[in-house]
């Protein structure tokens, strides 16, 4: 039986050169801090990013009759919920303060 999608979020706007690249911009700032939260009535889509994901980039052209050529370029960022587990290979480490950190450190440091 196949799985159904549910639609989490969707929002269309037309907007200038400068607020797109300043959008992206911020958006690309709010993945590499973890988390990226969505605006939308009634409660706000709350995404935590996973360390690794799959990024494709899709960029198309269709010739319309009325309006003439419609260039379209996706960015799909795609993970599983297994994405968020730590790294199983990854040690619990003591520093000198008594604090524990996680991953692997290079010897050499």
């Amino acid at each position: 039986m196949a799985k159904k999608k549910t639609k989490l979020f969707r929002h269309k706007a037309r907007m200038s050169q400068a607020e797109v690249s300043e959008f992206l911009g911020q958006l690309g700032q709010k993945i590499g801090e973890g988390q990226v939260v969505l605006r939308q009535t009634p409660e706000d889509l709350v995404l935590e990013m996973p360390r690794h994901m799959r990024m494709t980039v899709k960029v198309s052209k269709k010739q319309k009759p009325a309006k003439g050529t419609r260039h379209q370029m996706t960015v799909k960022l795609t993970w599983y919920d297994e994405d968020h587990q730590e790294d199983p290979m990854a040690l619990g480490l003591e520093d000198r303060s008594g604090a524990f950190a996680t991953g692997m450190h290079n010897a050499n440091k």
